[in-house]
């Protein structure tokens, strides 16, 4: 499409096209730019962009789309005579709007292509500021987030080097409305009843700029944005966005995770002090069974507490199970192994975020599956290893408990109706995980238990 054009004018075009959006918001106009085609009977699209401040009836134009020279003769003629025109065009059968051209032109002076501005009553200074901000490239270095697209409620202020305001939407003159200024064109943007430095800056450096401001009980977003390219700007666009009710939302946020990362410290706390009582009842016990019962619903309590203390730093909906399963890990390590035993041990797990909800459970069966190894895996030894992985997979999440004891009783068929911690396991990663659970002899010896979830869900 662009075979017949030079590497400067291409770099033109790319660099219209680039600021194009926002120029058509500013304009409250859909901006075409319009090639001669390889047939000189034919124009062609080379983009378009409408406006998302004004509701526009024309149909939307596809780059590259062929256009015949007699039903645009205003493009025509624009590209013909190098100067800019003003006429009407027809939309649909009976149906006219205004359009405005203005020739691109490169640094001979020779026009390559068309700029149509489709009018619909704006105040015209907003087009020709538009078409001003199109033809100065924007600076590579310049924040792109100040030349984002505009709502359809933002107050648009133009502002002559002279520092008055020269146009304002509908917008920006209710803004001011509301706060007793009634005569917003002409005042300058360092009196009293406006006081923003800002926007002389921006004029004199020619960098786009932004910042908050408080204007009688609103809390306004700004934007200025040089027309020009250059220092000593010609003219600034001044954009307004009313903030007040999206920032005391955030705020409300803000309370609320302080006040939901609070809930999770406290229940934390409380875990750990019903595992502190069934410490104290561990130790009143008799009964050896009694004690081991204790001890395992102290490890399944401290589990879950390792989640709570998770959110309560964090204050996600994620949670990182790298880190909580460490942390069990850990704790199982340290208050299960026999001291005469030597365990060469092993953890290795990838960053997989959980949904909180699924967290506790996944730190249950991590739970369980260690407090069976250490129950039952090396029953009469004084050395052994073992591992741990939690490893990412296309859908969700792997965890592998490895261990070289003793292994499964002869005759093992699935989970045993007396092995507690088994049925545990097997009903949370089913159940609650809607995942599989599997317990088998490796073939170098010991047993491998092995739970695989979806997270998807």
């Amino acid at each position: 499409m662009l075979k017949n054009l030079n590497s400067e004018q291409k770099n033109i075009l790319a660099s219209i096209r680039q600021g194009m959006d926002f120029a058509a918001d500013i304009a409250h106009a859909c901006i075409t730019v319009y090639i001669t085609g390889d047939d000189k009977r034919f124009l062609r699209v080379y983009h378009q962009s409408m406006p998302t401040t004004q509701f526009m009836q024309q149909a939307e134009l596809a780059p590259g789309r062929e256009v015949r020279t007699g039903e645009e003769p205003l493009i025509s003629r624009c590209l013909q005579r190098n100067v800019p025109l003003e006429g009407k065009r027809e939309l649909s059968l009976g149906k006219f709007a205004a359009v405005r051209v203005y020739p691109v032109q490169d640094r001979r002076g020779k026009c390559f292509a068309a700029l149509a501005f489709d009018l619909s009553g704006v105040d015209d200074a907003f087009i020709n500021a538009a078409f001003e901000f199109l033809k100065s490239p924007m600076r590579q270095e310049q924040d792109s987030s100040f030349y984002r697209r505009l709502a359809p409620g933002d107050g648009i202020m133009l502002v002559g080097a002279d520092k008055r305001v020269v146009a304002a939407n509908s917008t920006a003159r209710h803004i001011f409305q509301v706060v007793g200024v009634n005569n917003l064109i002409g005042l300058r943007t360092n009196s009293v009843q406006i006081n923003w430095p800002l926007v002389g800056m921006v004029l004199k450096t020619g960098t786009a700029e932004g910042k908050e401001i408080r204007l009688r009980g609103m809390l306004l977003e700004m934007r200025v944005v040089p027309v020009g390219g250059t220092a000593e700007a010609d003219c600034a666009i001044v954009i307004l966005r009313d903030i007040t009710e999206l920032k005391k939302r955030d705020e409300e946020l803000l309370v609320k995770a302080a006040v939901i990362k609070e809930i999770h410290h406290r229940v934390k706390n409380n875990l750990q002090t019903i595992a502190s009582l069934l410490r104290l009842q561990m130790r009143r016990a008799k009964a050896e069974e009694t004690k081991t019962v204790l001890r395992d619903c102290i490890s399944r309590v401290n589990s879950i507490a390792v989640v709570h203390e998770f959110l309560s730093q964090e204050g996600s909906g994620e949670v990182d199970m790298s880190v909580v399963a460490q942390g069990i890990y850990k704790a199982i390590l340290s208050g299960m192994a026999a001291p005469e035993l030597r365990l060469k041990t092993e953890f290795n797990a990838d960053n997989v975020l959980v949904p909180s909800e699924k967290a506790t459970g996944i730190a249950l069966v991590l739970n369980e599956m260690l407090q069976n190894c250490f129950d039952h895996a090396f029953e009469g030894r004084t050395q052994g290893a073992i591992s741990v992985t939690l490893a990412r997979t296309e859908t969700g999440c792997r965890l592998t408990v490895m261990d070289d004891g003793v292994g499964l009783p002869p005759g093992f068929n699935g989970v045993p109706q007396g092995s507690l911690g088994l049925r545990i396991i097997k009903t949370m990663a089913e159940a609650d995980l809607h995942g599989t659970f599997k317990i088998e002899n490796r073939a170098q010896g010991g047993t491998c238990a092995e739970v695989t979830m979806p997270l998807g869900g």
